[in-house]
């Protein structure tokens, strides 16, 4: 269960620097909280026991944690090995049983992570930290490969995230190399049986294809590695060029298509990538992605059409404007007409919200709102006036005018004034109740619920 070695050539000044080089590059202070992922193995030994000698010279708060996915008979006594460990090195500890659904069907290795993720995530700290090491990036770096993955798949973990707040302070040491350092400390650490079954992906490239790469080319480790960067920084000036697009392409969350189409087809996959995954939407696969800009470029020529983008993501098309809509909240009930109390936002039924503000000279003159004011749904023959030397027009009207896309219409709230159709969020109101410039008014905005990406406050 547990390996032991002694003394071995010095080399722990390599990782003690390397570690503090990245602890600097992230900028610790003493009220930094680092929480580290510790399985007892030798890797997240090794990280933990160098960043507890480091924090003497470089203070910040440590922590560990150790998940209990339950899946080894050894999964209790690894449970407490972690925890005096972290006990005899003065560490915080944390125990957390998690349940991993053995008969998922994105398998079990990625809804191990998956569980094991969720379970870190819930600790509140300022760095997550991993002790992926190089050899860990040359095998991403393969299966990606043998995945057909893209440049994003391609360029492998990063160092550090600061969006999602992940510390990996020794991506750029080997295995060898935190092999000697924990020989050099004589430490302990634990032997998880399942890293020797070839059932699982990396195992296999681990232990059956590295082997034979490293007998032709000794230094393929480091030279994958070194690949992995490379396509990095590739990667990083694709979400350049994306981030460029997005101010001619994208308006208030909309995608404008006269525009998109006039990109080549490789930038629009490069922006629809991008859009997608900052959105945190399961990436579609190159054939889907490709038939998404056949079919906006159908869209932009005056045509509606409906495309699946995921489980839960569908594109819609309106007036030249794509728009990326949650498939679960498309057809969300209404509920039942309220009466506004004053209240500055209101979450309704279905996930959407009403923003009431007040405003000089814009919306409702308060004078009016002595009278009952309520929010209820669109009726069949209701008209409004929103300009004064102009007849009254039905919603449809309005509703084309101002571009509400046909999907949002039956659930967007309207207020009414003892049962009059007194305004509609986003458009205007009624023209004889709007205020003044010299007097204050009630502005009233809605956020649909199921636009994804929607400015919600």
């Amino acid at each position: 269960m547990a390996n032991s070695k002694k003394s071995q050539p010095n080399k722990q000044c390599l990782v003690l620097s390397e570690v503090g080089r990245q602890l600097k590059a992230i900028q610790v202070n003493p009220s930094s909280r680092l929480l580290v992922a510790f399985s007892g193995g030798l890797d997240s030994f090794v990280l933990l026991h160098a960043l507890c000698l480091l924090r003497r010279s470089i203070p910040f708060e440590l922590s560990a944690m150790h998940v209990h996915h339950g899946l080894s008979p050894n999964a209790d006594a690894w449970a407490e090995f972690s925890r005096q460990t972290c006990k005899g090195l003065s560490v915080p500890f944390l125990l957390e049983k998690v349940s991993v659904n053995v008969s998922a069907g994105i398998g079990l290795e990625a809804e191990a992570r998956k569980v094991r993720y969720g379970a870190l995530r819930s600790v509140e700290s300022d760095w997550l930290c991993l002790a992926h090491h190089q050899d860990d990036q040359a095998e991403t770096l393969l299966i990606q490969l043998a995945r057909g993955a893209g440049v994003k798949g391609l360029s492998g973990m990063s160092g550090i995230d600061g969006v999602r707040k992940i510390f990996r302070p020794i991506l750029n040491l080997n295995r060898s190399q935190l092999l000697s350092y924990a020989n050099q400390h004589g430490l302990c650490w634990i032997q998880d049986e399942s890293n020797f079954n070839k059932a699982f992906d990396r195992n296999w490239w681990r232990l059956e294809i590295l082997p034979l790469l490293r007998m032709r080319y000794p230094a393929i480790v480091a030279s994958l590695a070194r690949s992995a960067r490379h396509l990095a920084e590739a990667n990083d000036l694709l979400d350049e060029l994306a981030m460029q697009d997005a101010l001619r392409v994208l308006l208030e969350n909309r995608l404008v298509l006269t525009h998109f189409v006039e990109m080549s087809e490789a930038r629009q996959r490069n922006f629809l990538r991008w859009w997608l995954a900052g959105k945190s939407i399961q990436m579609p696969s190159e054939a889907r992605l490709n038939q998404v800009c056949r079919q906006l470029f159908v869209a932009s020529q005056g045509r509606s059409v409906r495309i699946k983008i995921s489980d839960r993501i569908e594109m819609r098309t309106y007036q030249g404007n794509a728009y990326l809509l949650e498939l679960r909240l498309n057809n969300a009930a209404r509920g039942p007409a309220i009466s506004w109390k004053g209240e500055s936002e209101i979450l309704l039924d279905d996930g959407s919200m009403l923003i009431f503000e007040q405003v000089l000279g814009q919306g409702i003159a308060l004078k009016y709102l002595s009278q009952s004011l309520y929010i209820g749904y669109r009726r069949g023959g209701s008209e409004i006036r929103l300009e004064g030397n102009r007849p009254s027009r039905g919603l449809k009207a309005y509703f084309q005018m101002y571009g509400i896309p046909p999907w949002q219409r039956e659930n967007m709230p309207m207020l009414y004034l003892n049962d009059k159709l007194a305004a509609i969020p986003n458009i205007g109101c009624d023209s004889h109740l709007r205020a003044e410039q010299n007097e204050l008014g009630l502005v009233v905005r809605w956020h649909p619920a199921n636009q994804v990406g929607c400015n919600k406050p």
